[in-house]
């Protein structure tokens, strides 16, 4: 493991107040709604077995459609809301979920689990390398592995967010039906199939290999190596324009994740990479990206702001990269973002009142916003958007043996077990400018506060330690070695946060 700094889990922190709080209220309201039967019903159908429920509809229902992606979506919800309120019925949800995707699993027989209709047929045609593959069709199934990844991520959160332990069983059981359908593919034939969007397979896979220590899984992962998208972002290379933003994004992510069990150090070249064109060159300032769901040319946003821009799905995606490459190169550039993203367009993605979300929270003149029929439609935003209020704790501290770092002004009270601290946060931020933070520790420990100075942040900026003010070189940024790029740029009003040192020997409160 390469990480540098590990981010306080869902399970160790609450939120108390404010926006991010009540959208994640919001969330939990609607998840409860949701009926777990009617997501599973076409799974049961194409297994074979009676249907509990008469299925949802639209992207989710039956056809040529994504068909099975929400009931992974939901899963890997309610297992992330469970960590992030421990609310027992979530965890309830969650296991009946996985006791049904086994069932459906046992019926199949192979280990295969999906509700696609003719998804067999797909995967068949596949094994046999019989390939017809374009952006987002597969041997005629809109983007298969992209719908199955989505049941793969919720198996693999309720393992790790609810201890499930059958989760993980039919995650092995699974991976190896997949590991069977590739195994006669050459290299090139793996590459067409790439072709077609897969969301993040990569990901899961290598998560299933730290999950078991078995290597096959890393192996079946390499796999879902796209080579004409990963290579140039090795060489530091953008080629992201023209590019379907939602397909890319996973496929970084993955990378950075290969990077953290392996040390592969062209994975974090290429995802690293990528963050930053993406961040800094593609997108709007809302930390959303994209028109009509593509990147355009770097630095050329003027004139792709009009009709449909910044899709929510890439926000998320976004930010679950930014939390990892922060975890692995703690710099402030990864934090500005997470506050950019979650409190333009996370925030706005969902309506205050009745939580509805939005596919589009487009940026331009004359638009609105695309909330969705969230009992209807079932779009891919809707799917990432009930994940993505369940996330608001996790980025606001990470942690190591001798620091805390403090990146997001959010109420919230959080245990960090490693410098074995209780962490109390008030603030009012977005709509009002103070924070307080009280420290609790059983004993005097030594460690340093890296509480971030947003780029935003004017001359005013104030930072006080038990009520006395810091002097004003403290709040210029560090020169050490972790820092040196920001010790100029930051009095000249650069574009960049940076982090105020604080060490000292801390006592509780």
């Amino acid at each position: 493991m390469l990480i540098r700094a590990l981010p306080i889990p869902l399970n160790k922190i609450r939120l108390t107040g404010g926006p991010l709080f009540h959208a994640q209220q919001l969330d939990i309201d609607y998840l409860l709604k949701l009926e777990p039967d009617r997501m599973l019903a076409l799974y049961r159908k194409v297994a074979g077995l009676q249907p509990k429920a008469e299925p949802y509809d639209g992207w989710d229902g039956p056809g040529r459609n994504l068909t099975g992606h929400i009931a992974g979506h939901y899963l890997s919800a309610v297992s992330l809301m469970y960590a992030a309120t421990g609310d027992v019925r979530l965890k309830e949800r969650a296991d009946y979920i996985v006791k049904e995707l086994k069932e459906v699993q046992d019926k199949n027989g192979d280990g295969y689990l999906s509700a696609l209709e003719g998804g067999r047929c797909c995967f068949e045609a596949l094994a046999r390398g019989q390939i017809k593959a374009s952006s987002f069709d597969l041997n005629g199934e809109w983007s298969p592995w992209y719908t199955l990844h989505k049941t793969f991520a919720g198996l693999r959160d309720a393992y790790r967010l609810t201890g499930n332990r059958t989760a993980l069983e039919v995650e092995i059981k699974f991976a190896a039906w997949a590991e069977k359908i590739l195994s006669g593919l050459n290299r090139f034939e793996l590459q067409r199939m790439l072709d077609t969007e897969f969301g993040g397979m990569n990901e899961v896979l290598v998560d299933l290999y730290a999950d078991t220590g078995d290597p096959r899984w890393l192996e079946l992962a390499q796999k879902f190596e796209q080579e004409i998208f990963v290579n140039p972002l090795q060489r530091h290379e953008d080629i992201l324009a023209g590019t379907h933003g939602n397909t890319q994004i996973p496929k970084m992510i993955g990378s950075a994740v290969r990077y953290l069990y392996t040390g592969h150090s062209s994975d974090l070249m290429a995802s690293s990479f990528f963050f930053d064109q993406a961040a800094s060159h593609h997108s709007f300032a809302t930390g959303g990206n994209g028109m009509n769901e593509y990147f355009g040319q770097a630095e050329e946003l003027a004139h792709q702001i009009d009709g449909r821009t910044a899709e929510s799905c890439n926000v998320y995606n976004m930010l679950k990269l930014s939390r990892i490459l922060f975890a692995l190169n703690p710099d402030a550039h990864y934090a500005d973002f997470m506050e950019r993203a979650l409190f333009n367009h996370v925030l706005g993605s969902i309506d205050p009142e009745d939580g509805r979300m939005c596919y589009m929270v487009p940026v331009g003149r004359a638009v609105q916003r695309e909330y969705q029929d969230m009992f209807h439609s079932f779009v891919c935003c809707v799917g990432t958007g009930m994940e993505n209020h369940a996330l608001h704790g996790l980025g606001i501290y990470y942690e190591s043996p001798n620091s805390l770092w403090v990146n997001l002004f959010v109420p919230s009270k959080a245990q960090a077990d490693i410098l074995g601290a209780n962490i109390n946060m008030e603030t009012d931020f977005p709509e009002g400018e103070k924070a307080t933070m009280t420290i609790g520790l059983k004993q005097q420990k030594e460690f340093t506060v890296f509480l971030r100075r947003p780029w935003w942040a004017g001359e005013g900026f104030s930072v006080k330690v038990n009520g006395q003010p810091l002097p004003a070189e403290a709040l210029l940024p560090s020169s050490s070695a972790e820092n040196p790029q920001y010790a100029v740029a930051i009095k000249e009003r650069a574009r960049a946060g940076y982090y105020i040192e604080i060490k000292r020997k801390w006592k509780d409160g």
